[in-house]
């Protein structure tokens, strides 16, 4: 991993997007069909770590929380024909702490998240990722698979009633995988995964051999202090909650925002 200089900080919306396009930060995918995946964050001192590796929960009752989760949830999501694999998705997308990291190739997406709390106080990070180049290094797999392919079945848990289920996945490192788009908020921000394995560490902390080593993943550092005037421009550009997480909710807090002091006395 080659980040750049940590005194590179972008304080507006220009220099964010002047930013993102050197060829340097599209880690070898300059000129190609595919772009690279973004994930911001308003505390530039996060990691790449998942909910479940970041939660209060014992990581080796990830299986007795699925279990009770697909049993709960049965009056709406009905459990026979939904597969196993589909239960890690499942529980993530509504909230349950998963090993699933969502990664947008839309970079204006990941900037909004970086910059939506607006906390002064604390630099955001927009992390600028390769998927191919990691799943090269770290599966010898020259391609990001679909969730559904087989080599998911190494990161699922098993719900099994077998009592010597494994209660932790197979896989040790995290490997990208691209879902199914069903649902809006998929389709708006273009959103792809890192799945974790077994491995407890985050994304950003995972080295590989000098000889193998290649950039997969950089970032880019946001001005605290400019966090509120760039939320304003990305509003006057269209990128909003009620755009990137559509909904009635998400329109309401857009629309509050709209006459808050915030957008009213940001900078322009």
């Amino acid at each position: 991993m080659a980040p750049i200089p940590q005194q590179h900080i972008v304080r507006t919306l220009a220099e964010y997007i002047e930013t993102v396009r050197m060829p340097t930060l599209k880690l070898g995918l300059a000129g190609a069909p595919v772009t690279p995946w973004y994930l911001g964050q308003g505390d530039a001192n996060g990691t790449l770590m998942p909910g479940l590796y970041r939660s209060k929960v014992n990581v080796d009752l990830e299986r007795e929380m699925l279990r009770e989760f697909r049993m709960q949830v049965a009056e709406f999501i009905k459990p026979k024909g939904t597969d196993v694999r589909d239960w890690l998705l499942l529980g993530h997308q509504n909230g349950l702490p998963s090993r699933i990291l969502e990664w947008q190739a839309n970079s204006l997406a990941a900037l909004f998240l970086a910059v939506e709390g607006a906390d002064a106080a604390k630099h955001g990070r927009v992390w600028i990722f390769n998927p191919w180049a990691y799943n090269d290094l770290a599966a010898n797999l020259a391609y990001v698979p679909m969730i559904d392919e087989d080599y998911i079945d190494n990161y699922v848990v098993k719900l099994s009633p077998d009592p010597t289920a494994a209660s932790t996945p197979k896989a040790e490192l995290p490997m990208a995988f691209r879902p199914y788009r069903t649902s809006r908020v998929y389709n708006t921000q273009n959103i792809f995964f890192t799945v974790h394995g077994k491995l407890r560490e985050p994304l950003d902390a995972i080295r590989f051999t000098a000889k193998k080593a290649m950039p997969f993943l950089t970032y880019v550092l946001i001005d605290g202090t400019r966090k509120t005037a760039i939320l304003r421009e990305l509003y006057n550009a269209g990128i909003t909650r009620a755009t990137l997480f559509p909904g009635a909710g998400a329109i309401a807090k857009t629309v509050a925002y709209r006459y808050s002091k915030d957008f009213v006395d940001a900078e322009s």
